[in-house]
């Protein structure tokens, strides 16, 4: 009987444990309407990781143990490829530059030579989809108020690249030549953008990544609602 009640308690643990490794799919809304789809075991990031929008796929790769693995995938919304990068070999594969000069990038490395022969920071996020995000969330970072007066051809939006990759986002703009700028927030676990950094004979430095955009202001029927991660 003693050895019964032991094998039930066993299995019951042993139950547990598989049910706590249980691989969970579960999806979140993102800023430009998209939405992520994505695996965890025990909370954290293993498995599938996609972003779909309007029925199309734009950015596809895998997890395990809550590290980037293998080949991801970033499409435009013809479906071409924007890029391709394998986090294994740590390795760009292929990028689409046409989209990619779409944006300004400047190096910070402090040498003009440097500046030049280095290789350019970019997100891993197709070029599509980075513009709708960064802008809404902008959007969310500027006074309502202001989006009424500001100068439209004076608003851009800057990814301050460290040399680790993590990136601090800010919106700048004119009211009558008086400059504003609001730091911005862009990623919201697990959503968080990617970066390749700016590097040159083997060394990364620090890039600036910007982008001109449009703010709207909110409609008149509800001028309140502004995107929100808490949504």
């Amino acid at each position: 009987m003693k050895y019964l009640i032991t094998l039930l308690v066993c299995i019951s643990l042993g139950a547990l444990k598989v049910d706590a490794q249980t691989l969970r799919q579960e999806k979140m809304n993102l800023p430009d309407g998209s939405r992520l789809t994505y695996q965890t075991i025990s909370g954290k990031l293993n498995g599938i990781y996609s972003i779909d929008k309007d029925g199309l796929n734009v950015l596809r790769g895998n997890y395990v143990n809550e590290k980037r693995v293998g080949n991801w995938y970033l499409f435009n919304r013809d479906k071409s490829l924007f890029a391709r990068y394998n986090y294994d070999a740590k390795k760009l594969l292929f990028v689409d530059d046409k989209m990619l000069a779409l944006a300004t990038i400047n190096v910070k490395s402090g040498s003009d030579d440097i500046n030049n022969k280095a290789s350019v920071s970019f997100p891993l996020i197709s070029m599509e989809q980075y513009f709708p995000i960064v802008s809404r969330m902008a959007e969310t970072a500027v006074p309502a108020s202001d989006t009424y007066k500001l100068d439209q051809n004076s608003v851009y939006v800057i990814a301050k690249v460290a040399t680790d990759g993590h990136a601090d986002y800010y919106v700048n703009y004119e009211i009558k030549g008086d400059k504003k700028e609001y730091k911005i927030k862009v990623d919201n676990d697990p959503f968080i953008i990617d970066w390749v950094v700016s590097s040159y004979e083997g060394k990364t430095y620090p890039s600036e990544f910007i982008v001109k955009t449009k703010l709207a202001a909110p409609s008149n029927q509800d001028p309140h609602k502004r995107f929100n991660w808490m949504q």
